[in-house]
Protein backbone atom coordinates (compact mmCIF):
# COMPACT_ATOMS: atom_id res chain seq x y z
CA UNK A 1 0.00 0.00 0.00
CA UNK A 2 1.51 3.44 -0.99
CA UNK A 3 1.83 5.86 1.61
CA UNK A 4 1.14 8.34 -1.48
CA UNK A 5 -2.40 6.51 -1.25
CA UNK A 6 -3.36 5.93 2.08
CA UNK A 7 -4.86 7.26 4.82
CA UNK A 8 -3.87 7.51 8.48
CA UNK A 9 -5.64 8.73 11.63
CA UNK A 10 -3.86 8.54 14.75
CA UNK A 11 -5.60 10.20 18.45
CA UNK A 12 -8.07 11.26 15.75
CA UNK A 13 -10.77 13.82 17.51
CA UNK A 14 -13.26 16.39 16.64
CA UNK A 15 -15.37 18.61 19.20
CA UNK A 16 -17.78 21.60 18.49
CA UNK A 17 -18.70 23.84 21.23
CA UNK A 18 -22.13 25.08 20.79
CA UNK A 19 -24.76 26.76 22.74
CA UNK A 20 -25.61 23.36 24.88
CA UNK A 21 -22.04 22.96 25.57
CA UNK A 22 -19.30 21.00 23.85
CA UNK A 23 -20.35 17.77 21.61
CA UNK A 24 -17.71 15.01 20.88
CA UNK A 25 -18.41 13.95 17.45
CA UNK A 26 -15.38 11.78 16.50
CA UNK A 27 -13.35 10.20 19.59
CA UNK A 28 -9.37 9.62 19.30
CA UNK A 29 -9.60 7.20 16.21
CA UNK A 30 -6.51 5.14 15.58
CA UNK A 31 -7.06 4.07 11.28
CA UNK A 32 -5.11 3.20 8.48
CA UNK A 33 -6.82 1.95 4.92
CA UNK A 34 -6.06 2.20 1.30
CA UNK A 35 -7.51 5.45 -0.29
CA UNK A 36 -7.13 3.50 -3.48
CA UNK A 37 -9.81 1.32 -2.94
CA UNK A 38 -13.91 1.37 -1.99
CA UNK A 39 -13.80 1.68 2.07
CA UNK A 40 -17.36 1.69 3.87
CA UNK A 41 -17.29 3.52 7.40
CA UNK A 42 -20.26 2.13 8.99
CA UNK A 43 -21.51 2.85 12.77
CA UNK A 44 -24.71 3.77 14.36
CA UNK A 45 -26.12 7.13 13.80
CA UNK A 46 -24.30 9.58 16.26
CA UNK A 47 -21.31 7.65 16.03
CA UNK A 48 -19.11 10.18 13.90
CA UNK A 49 -19.21 9.22 9.99
CA UNK A 50 -20.04 11.82 8.74
CA UNK A 51 -17.56 14.08 10.94
CA UNK A 52 -14.81 11.92 9.50
CA UNK A 53 -15.31 12.30 6.14
CA UNK A 54 -15.49 15.95 6.85
CA UNK A 55 -12.56 15.65 8.11
CA UNK A 56 -10.84 13.59 4.96
CA UNK A 57 -12.36 15.81 2.99
CA UNK A 58 -10.39 18.98 4.41
CA UNK A 59 -13.93 20.48 4.98
CA UNK A 60 -12.56 20.77 8.50
CA UNK A 61 -10.57 20.91 11.07
CA UNK A 62 -9.38 18.00 13.84
CA UNK A 63 -9.63 19.60 17.57
CA UNK A 64 -6.53 16.94 18.37
CA UNK A 65 -4.65 14.11 16.50
CA UNK A 66 -3.16 13.68 13.02
CA UNK A 67 -4.73 12.85 9.51
CA UNK A 68 -3.02 12.08 6.78
CA UNK A 69 -4.75 11.73 3.48
CA UNK A 70 -2.64 10.30 0.46
CA UNK A 71 0.96 12.74 0.64
CA UNK A 72 -0.58 15.00 2.75
CA UNK A 73 -0.47 16.13 6.66
CA UNK A 74 -3.93 17.97 6.98
CA UNK A 75 -3.67 19.58 9.82
CA UNK A 76 -0.65 20.93 8.89
CA UNK A 77 -1.96 22.81 6.17
CA UNK A 78 -1.87 26.42 5.13
CA UNK A 79 -5.49 27.73 3.95
CA UNK A 80 -3.81 27.73 0.59
CA UNK A 81 -2.44 24.60 0.32
CA UNK A 82 -5.81 23.30 1.67
CA UNK A 83 -8.04 25.19 -1.24
CA UNK A 84 -5.47 23.13 -3.58
CA UNK A 85 -6.64 20.02 -1.88
CA UNK A 86 -10.01 20.05 -2.13
CA UNK A 87 -10.07 21.26 -5.71
CA UNK A 88 -7.65 18.64 -6.93
CA UNK A 89 -7.26 15.62 -4.68
CA UNK A 90 -11.01 14.94 -3.45
CA UNK A 91 -14.30 15.52 -4.27
CA UNK A 92 -17.09 15.33 -1.77
CA UNK A 93 -20.66 14.62 -1.27
CA UNK A 94 -23.35 15.39 1.40
CA UNK A 95 -25.27 13.48 2.85
CA UNK A 96 -28.19 15.78 1.46
CA UNK A 97 -28.39 15.71 -2.27
CA UNK A 98 -29.72 18.73 -3.00
CA UNK A 99 -26.73 20.35 -1.23
CA UNK A 100 -24.49 19.22 -3.78
CA UNK A 101 -26.37 21.18 -6.46
CA UNK A 102 -26.98 24.94 -7.32
CA UNK A 103 -30.50 25.49 -7.61
CA UNK A 104 -30.78 28.05 -10.04
CA UNK A 105 -28.72 25.73 -12.69
CA UNK A 106 -29.85 23.02 -14.66
CA UNK A 107 -27.90 20.18 -14.31
CA UNK A 108 -26.08 20.50 -17.83
CA UNK A 109 -24.85 23.81 -16.98
CA UNK A 110 -23.43 22.60 -13.53
CA UNK A 111 -21.76 19.76 -15.84
CA UNK A 112 -19.38 22.23 -17.29
CA UNK A 113 -18.34 19.73 -19.77
CA UNK A 114 -18.93 16.80 -21.75
CA UNK A 115 -20.22 13.32 -20.66
CA UNK A 116 -17.68 10.92 -22.53
CA UNK A 117 -18.48 7.84 -20.36
CA UNK A 118 -21.97 7.98 -20.45
CA UNK A 119 -22.31 8.41 -16.86
CA UNK A 120 -25.83 10.19 -17.06
CA UNK A 121 -27.26 7.72 -19.31
CA UNK A 122 -26.13 4.68 -16.70
CA UNK A 123 -27.51 6.21 -13.69
CA UNK A 124 -30.91 6.98 -15.48
CA UNK A 125 -30.81 10.12 -14.97
CA UNK A 126 -29.99 11.83 -18.86
CA UNK A 127 -33.61 13.02 -18.55
CA UNK A 128 -32.55 15.51 -16.07
CA UNK A 129 -29.87 17.15 -18.01
CA UNK A 130 -31.97 20.54 -18.19
CA UNK A 131 -33.54 20.62 -15.33
CA UNK A 132 -32.94 22.19 -12.27
CA UNK A 133 -32.68 20.49 -8.72
CA UNK A 134 -36.38 21.19 -6.97
CA UNK A 135 -37.79 19.52 -10.47
CA UNK A 136 -35.84 16.25 -9.97
CA UNK A 137 -36.85 13.41 -7.03
CA UNK A 138 -34.51 12.95 -4.25
CA UNK A 139 -33.20 10.22 -5.68
CA UNK A 140 -32.73 11.63 -9.02
CA UNK A 141 -30.73 14.20 -7.21
CA UNK A 142 -28.25 11.43 -5.38
CA UNK A 143 -27.53 10.49 -8.59
CA UNK A 144 -26.83 13.34 -10.53
CA UNK A 145 -24.83 14.62 -7.36
CA UNK A 146 -22.47 11.34 -7.83
CA UNK A 147 -22.53 11.49 -11.71
CA UNK A 148 -20.95 15.05 -11.28
CA UNK A 149 -18.51 14.01 -8.35
CA UNK A 150 -17.74 11.15 -10.64
CA UNK A 151 -16.97 13.29 -13.85
CA UNK A 152 -14.85 15.56 -11.96
CA UNK A 153 -12.29 12.90 -11.72
CA UNK A 154 -10.27 13.63 -8.64
CA UNK A 155 -8.53 10.71 -7.25
CA UNK A 156 -10.79 10.29 -4.29
CA UNK A 157 -14.28 10.59 -3.76
CA UNK A 158 -15.83 10.79 -0.40
CA UNK A 159 -19.68 10.77 -0.18
CA UNK A 160 -22.18 10.35 2.83
CA UNK A 161 -24.85 7.88 2.79
CA UNK A 162 -24.72 7.92 -1.57
CA UNK A 163 -27.42 5.15 -1.88
CA UNK A 164 -29.80 6.68 1.18
CA UNK A 165 -32.27 7.84 -0.55
CA UNK A 166 -32.32 5.38 -3.82
CA UNK A 167 -34.25 2.66 -4.15
CA UNK A 168 -32.74 -1.20 -4.78
CA UNK A 169 -32.64 -0.80 -8.75
CA UNK A 170 -30.74 2.76 -8.73
CA UNK A 171 -28.58 1.85 -5.89
CA UNK A 172 -27.26 -0.89 -7.78
CA UNK A 173 -26.45 1.09 -10.76
CA UNK A 174 -24.77 3.44 -8.64
CA UNK A 175 -22.54 1.12 -6.92
CA UNK A 176 -22.10 -0.93 -10.28
CA UNK A 177 -20.49 2.38 -11.99
CA UNK A 178 -18.86 2.65 -8.41
CA UNK A 179 -17.18 -0.13 -8.54
CA UNK A 180 -15.79 0.10 -12.23
CA UNK A 181 -14.08 2.94 -10.78
CA UNK A 182 -12.46 1.53 -8.55
CA UNK A 183 -11.02 -0.89 -10.25
CA UNK A 184 -9.40 1.53 -12.24
CA UNK A 185 -7.80 3.16 -9.29
CA UNK A 186 -10.30 5.91 -8.14
CA UNK A 187 -10.84 5.63 -4.40
CA UNK A 188 -13.96 5.81 -2.39
CA UNK A 189 -14.50 6.83 1.26
CA UNK A 190 -18.94 6.06 1.81
CA UNK A 191 -20.40 6.38 5.17
CA UNK A 192 -23.35 4.01 4.91
CA UNK A 193 -25.63 1.78 6.32
CA UNK A 194 -26.42 -0.01 3.25
CA UNK A 195 -25.72 -3.64 3.53
CA UNK A 196 -25.57 -3.51 -0.59
CA UNK A 197 -22.62 -0.95 -0.08
CA UNK A 198 -21.19 -2.90 2.77
CA UNK A 199 -21.16 -6.45 0.17
CA UNK A 200 -18.72 -4.51 -2.75
CA UNK A 201 -16.76 -2.86 -0.17
CA UNK A 202 -13.17 -3.45 0.00
CA UNK A 203 -12.17 -2.88 3.57
CA UNK A 204 -14.66 -2.28 6.20
CA UNK A 205 -14.40 1.05 8.43
CA UNK A 206 -16.59 0.74 11.95
CA UNK A 207 -17.44 3.74 14.57
CA UNK A 208 -18.97 2.80 17.32
CA UNK A 209 -21.84 4.35 19.30
CA UNK A 210 -23.73 2.43 21.93
CA UNK A 211 -27.79 3.09 21.15
CA UNK A 212 -29.92 3.01 24.03
CA UNK A 213 -33.49 3.61 23.68
CA UNK A 214 -35.31 3.03 26.46
CA UNK A 215 -37.86 -0.07 26.58
CA UNK A 216 -41.54 0.81 24.95
CA UNK A 217 -44.30 1.50 27.08
CA UNK A 218 -47.67 0.92 26.87
CA UNK A 219 -48.94 4.05 24.87
CA UNK A 220 -52.40 6.29 25.05
CA UNK A 221 -55.20 5.30 22.76
CA UNK A 222 -54.73 7.62 19.87
CA UNK A 223 -57.67 9.20 17.82
CA UNK A 224 -59.32 6.27 16.61
CA UNK A 225 -62.09 5.79 13.40
CA UNK A 226 -60.19 7.86 10.96
CA UNK A 227 -59.74 7.15 7.69
CA UNK A 228 -57.95 8.31 4.86
CA UNK A 229 -57.82 8.44 1.08
CA UNK A 230 -56.77 9.99 -2.07
CA UNK A 231 -58.87 9.80 -5.36
CA UNK A 232 -58.04 10.40 -8.59
CA UNK A 233 -54.96 12.80 -7.56
CA UNK A 234 -53.26 13.92 -10.30
CA UNK A 235 -50.88 16.44 -10.03
CA UNK A 236 -48.33 18.36 -13.06
CA UNK A 237 -45.09 20.00 -12.75
CA UNK A 238 -45.19 21.78 -16.02
CA UNK A 239 -45.01 19.51 -18.65
CA UNK A 240 -44.07 16.01 -16.34
CA UNK A 241 -47.09 14.52 -14.42
CA UNK A 242 -45.62 13.22 -11.31
CA UNK A 243 -48.41 11.53 -10.53
CA UNK A 244 -51.51 10.26 -12.21
CA UNK A 245 -55.10 9.33 -11.32
CA UNK A 246 -53.85 8.13 -8.18
CA UNK A 247 -56.44 6.59 -5.65
CA UNK A 248 -55.55 4.97 -2.19
CA UNK A 249 -57.88 4.15 0.65
CA UNK A 250 -56.74 3.74 4.16
CA UNK A 251 -58.56 1.91 6.92
CA UNK A 252 -58.31 3.69 10.78
CA UNK A 253 -55.55 1.85 12.83
CA UNK A 254 -53.27 0.38 9.82
CA UNK A 255 -49.96 0.93 8.51
CA UNK A 256 -49.87 1.07 4.87
CA UNK A 257 -46.46 1.00 2.93
CA UNK A 258 -46.23 2.65 -0.21
CA UNK A 259 -43.18 1.34 -2.34
CA UNK A 260 -42.06 2.29 -5.23
CA UNK A 261 -38.28 3.72 -7.21
CA UNK A 262 -36.98 7.12 -6.98
CA UNK A 263 -39.12 9.55 -9.38
CA UNK A 264 -42.07 6.81 -8.76
CA UNK A 265 -44.39 10.06 -7.79
CA UNK A 266 -44.29 8.55 -4.02
CA UNK A 267 -43.10 12.01 -2.38
CA UNK A 268 -45.50 14.16 -4.06
CA UNK A 269 -48.48 12.02 -3.76
CA UNK A 270 -47.81 12.28 0.55
CA UNK A 271 -47.30 16.37 -0.34
CA UNK A 272 -50.56 16.27 -2.03
CA UNK A 273 -52.10 13.87 0.93
CA UNK A 274 -50.36 16.76 3.51
CA UNK A 275 -51.74 19.49 2.25
CA UNK A 276 -47.85 20.96 0.94
CA UNK A 277 -48.57 20.53 -2.68
CA UNK A 278 -52.49 21.63 -4.52
CA UNK A 279 -53.45 18.62 -6.62
CA UNK A 280 -54.44 19.65 -10.16
CA UNK A 281 -57.16 17.00 -10.15
CA UNK A 282 -58.78 14.63 -7.63
CA UNK A 283 -58.34 15.22 -4.05
CA UNK A 284 -58.17 14.34 -0.14
CA UNK A 285 -60.80 12.56 1.94
CA UNK A 286 -60.35 12.29 5.61
CA UNK A 287 -63.03 10.79 7.66
CA UNK A 288 -65.40 10.21 4.70
CA UNK A 289 -65.52 13.80 3.90
CA UNK A 290 -63.39 15.85 1.25
CA UNK A 291 -61.06 18.43 2.63
CA UNK A 292 -58.56 20.65 2.58
CA UNK A 293 -55.79 19.25 4.69
CA UNK A 294 -53.64 22.64 5.05
CA UNK A 295 -56.43 23.16 7.48
CA UNK A 296 -56.03 20.17 9.64
CA UNK A 297 -54.19 20.18 12.71
CA UNK A 298 -51.20 18.59 13.95
CA UNK A 299 -53.73 16.30 16.02
CA UNK A 300 -55.65 15.38 12.73
CA UNK A 301 -52.93 15.10 10.52
CA UNK A 302 -49.12 15.11 10.83
CA UNK A 303 -46.41 14.61 8.44
CA UNK A 304 -42.80 13.58 8.25
CA UNK A 305 -41.48 15.13 4.81
CA UNK A 306 -38.19 13.99 3.34
CA UNK A 307 -36.36 17.09 4.22
CA UNK A 308 -37.41 16.71 8.07
CA UNK A 309 -38.44 20.61 8.40
CA UNK A 310 -36.97 20.76 11.90
CA UNK A 311 -36.61 24.45 13.18
CA UNK A 312 -32.89 25.54 13.46
CA UNK A 313 -32.99 27.65 16.58
CA UNK A 314 -34.87 25.51 18.76
CA UNK A 315 -33.53 21.91 20.50
CA UNK A 316 -34.50 18.69 19.54
CA UNK A 317 -36.68 18.47 22.57
CA UNK A 318 -38.01 21.66 21.75
CA UNK A 319 -38.59 20.70 17.83
CA UNK A 320 -40.82 17.25 19.29
CA UNK A 321 -42.44 19.81 21.36
CA UNK A 322 -43.61 22.24 19.11
CA UNK A 323 -47.08 20.88 18.23
CA UNK A 324 -48.48 20.86 21.83
CA UNK A 325 -47.10 24.28 22.15
CA UNK A 326 -49.18 25.24 19.38
CA UNK A 327 -52.64 23.57 20.52
CA UNK A 328 -51.55 24.16 24.16
CA UNK A 329 -51.92 20.46 25.92
CA UNK A 330 -47.55 20.38 26.45
CA UNK A 331 -47.99 20.23 29.98
CA UNK A 332 -49.75 17.57 29.83
CA UNK A 333 -48.15 15.60 27.08
CA UNK A 334 -44.54 16.09 28.62
CA UNK A 335 -44.31 12.36 30.01
CA UNK A 336 -45.46 11.10 27.01
CA UNK A 337 -43.18 12.97 24.58
CA UNK A 338 -40.72 11.91 27.19
CA UNK A 339 -41.29 8.22 26.61
CA UNK A 340 -41.41 8.94 22.67
CA UNK A 341 -38.11 10.68 22.83
CA UNK A 342 -36.59 7.63 24.98
CA UNK A 343 -38.41 5.26 22.59
CA UNK A 344 -36.72 7.02 19.53
CA UNK A 345 -33.03 7.02 21.31
CA UNK A 346 -32.91 11.07 21.59
CA UNK A 347 -33.18 11.71 24.79
CA UNK A 348 -29.65 12.20 25.62
CA UNK A 349 -29.58 14.82 22.50
CA UNK A 350 -32.80 16.33 23.26
CA UNK A 351 -30.95 19.89 24.65
CA UNK A 352 -28.97 19.99 21.24
CA UNK A 353 -29.69 21.79 18.69
CA UNK A 354 -30.74 20.28 15.24
CA UNK A 355 -27.03 21.12 13.90
CA UNK A 356 -25.38 18.91 16.94
CA UNK A 357 -26.86 15.74 15.75
CA UNK A 358 -26.75 13.66 12.79
CA UNK A 359 -29.06 13.52 10.50
CA UNK A 360 -30.35 10.10 11.11
CA UNK A 361 -30.88 11.60 14.72
CA UNK A 362 -32.79 14.52 13.23
CA UNK A 363 -34.70 12.61 11.39
CA UNK A 364 -35.86 10.50 14.23
CA UNK A 365 -36.51 13.83 15.63
CA UNK A 366 -38.83 14.44 12.46
CA UNK A 367 -40.78 11.14 13.10
CA UNK A 368 -41.25 11.99 17.17
CA UNK A 369 -42.56 15.64 16.32
CA UNK A 370 -45.34 13.79 13.88
CA UNK A 371 -46.27 11.47 16.68
CA UNK A 372 -46.27 14.16 19.36
CA UNK A 373 -49.92 14.63 19.29
CA UNK A 374 -51.09 11.03 18.84
CA UNK A 375 -52.53 12.04 15.49
CA UNK A 376 -55.16 10.60 13.59
CA UNK A 377 -53.62 10.39 10.38
CA UNK A 378 -49.80 9.97 10.09
CA UNK A 379 -48.04 10.32 6.44
CA UNK A 380 -44.32 10.03 6.49
CA UNK A 381 -42.32 10.19 3.30
CA UNK A 382 -39.03 7.89 3.72
CA UNK A 383 -38.77 8.12 7.37
CA UNK A 384 -35.49 5.95 7.63
CA UNK A 385 -33.58 6.60 4.87
CA UNK A 386 -30.64 7.97 7.03
CA UNK A 387 -31.14 5.12 9.61
CA UNK A 388 -28.42 2.09 10.57
CA UNK A 389 -30.26 -0.93 11.60
CA UNK A 390 -31.18 -0.87 14.97
CA UNK A 391 -32.53 2.97 14.16
CA UNK A 392 -34.50 2.06 11.48
CA UNK A 393 -35.87 -0.79 13.37
CA UNK A 394 -36.87 1.58 16.12
CA UNK A 395 -38.50 4.01 13.80
CA UNK A 396 -40.72 1.66 12.23
CA UNK A 397 -41.77 0.13 15.91
CA UNK A 398 -42.74 3.54 16.70
CA UNK A 399 -45.22 3.62 13.61
CA UNK A 400 -46.42 0.61 14.37
CA UNK A 401 -47.44 1.70 17.67
CA UNK A 402 -49.16 4.41 16.55
CA UNK A 403 -51.16 2.40 13.91
CA UNK A 404 -51.75 -0.31 17.19
CA UNK A 405 -52.98 2.47 19.26
CA UNK A 406 -55.66 3.46 15.82
CA UNK A 407 -53.82 6.17 13.79
CA UNK A 408 -54.23 5.40 10.22
CA UNK A 409 -50.61 5.12 9.10
CA UNK A 410 -49.29 5.50 5.45
CA UNK A 411 -45.44 5.32 4.74
CA UNK A 412 -43.82 6.02 1.61
CA UNK A 413 -40.28 4.03 0.88
CA UNK A 414 -38.35 2.34 -1.60
CA UNK A 415 -37.19 -0.39 1.38
CA UNK A 416 -38.66 -3.43 0.50
CA UNK A 417 -37.93 -5.21 3.87
CA UNK A 418 -40.47 -2.34 5.20
CA UNK A 419 -43.70 -4.80 4.31
CA UNK A 420 -42.86 -6.64 7.23
CA UNK A 421 -44.29 -4.17 9.91
CA UNK A 422 -47.24 -2.90 7.33
CA UNK A 423 -50.93 -3.97 6.74
CA UNK A 424 -51.09 -3.99 3.79
CA UNK A 425 -48.49 -2.89 1.01
CA UNK A 426 -49.84 -0.61 -2.28
CA UNK A 427 -46.95 0.21 -5.07
CA UNK A 428 -46.56 3.33 -6.85
CA UNK A 429 -44.84 3.53 -10.64
CA UNK A 430 -44.83 6.01 -13.05
CA UNK A 431 -47.38 7.90 -11.14
CA UNK A 432 -49.97 5.49 -10.79
CA UNK A 433 -50.32 3.75 -7.96
CA UNK A 434 -51.54 -0.58 -7.77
Amino acid sequence: MSSERTIVCHGLGRAYRTGSGTVEALHDLDASFDASRLTAIVGASGSGKSTLLRLLAGLEAPSRGSLRVGGHDLERLSPAELRRFRRSAVTYVTQKPADNLIPHLTVREQLGGGDSDGIFDRLDVAHGLDKRPAELSGGEQARVAMALALLRGAPLVIADEPTAELDEISGRRVLELVRAYADRGTGFVFATHDESVIDVADDLLRLEHRLEPRPPEKRPELHTGTTFAVRGLTKRYGDVTAVHDATLELEPGTLTVLLGRSGSGKSTLLMVGAGWQPPDEGGVDVGGARVDPTRLSWAELAYVPQRFGLAPELTIRENVEWPARLDGSLARRRDAIDRLLGELALLPLADRFPAETSVGQQQRAAVARALALEPGVLLADEPTSHQDPASRALVWEALRSAADGGATCLVATHEEAAAAYADRVARIADGETR
